[in-house]
């Protein structure tokens, strides 16, 4: 049980330290005036803080397209689906014994661009506890909304937790662009 605890507050100091580091990063870029576009540090950031844990064997393969995310900027301002990442790691288990997961999606555009209809591949998504659907909502197989697909400002993180006897392959697979 120590070991899991264990395993568990460190995936989740890793989360925390990754998020500040990307803040610090940003807000030193923007600090210092230089165009997004050039702050390849962030990008390699960005590659570091998107790593997730490789499916367990007890995880259902992740279908088709999960994780298909076009990198390609729609312009010099705009952003794309790597603008918004998804973090996912244990949480404490219900009484019921029953796993549950924290995620959190959060928008890291350098150019400081608002981002909205965020939908995320999410498999058969279900949890044995209610998931506030003004936060996140199945709307079919392998595709779940964030806010209803209001915005997301620079930065604003959405989180939430769900219970299954398995985690969901959580992945952005489309963003639109104010």
């Amino acid at each position: 049980m120590g070991q899991w605890c264990f395993k568990k507050r460190a995936a989740l100091v890793i989360v925390v330290i990754s998020s500040l580091l990307l803040l610090l990063i940003t807000a030193q870029a923007a600090a210092s005036g230089h165009h997004p576009s050039s702050w390849s540090t962030l990008h390699q950031a960005r590659k570091l803080l998107n790593t997730s844990t490789p499916p367990s064997s007890s995880s259902p393969p992740s279908p088709p397209g999960v994780g298909d995310v076009s990198t390609a900027r729609m312009g010099p301002d705009g952003c794309s689906g790597e603008d918004v990442v998804v973090y996912q790691s244990s949480a404490n288990p219900l009484p019921s014994g029953i796993p549950a997961y924290t995620v959190q999606i959060i928008n890291v555009c350098s150019g400081g661009c608002t981002v909205y209809d965020v939908h995320v591949s999410c498999g058969d998504f279900a949890s044995t506890e209610l998931v506030d659907p003004a936060k996140f909502q199945r709307v079919s197989f392998n595709d779940c909304v964030v806010k209803g697909g209001g915005t997301l400002e620079p930065s604003e993180t959405v989180s939430f937790q769900y219970s299954n006897s398995f985690s969901y392959q959580l992945s952005v697979a489309s963003v639109a662009c104010h």
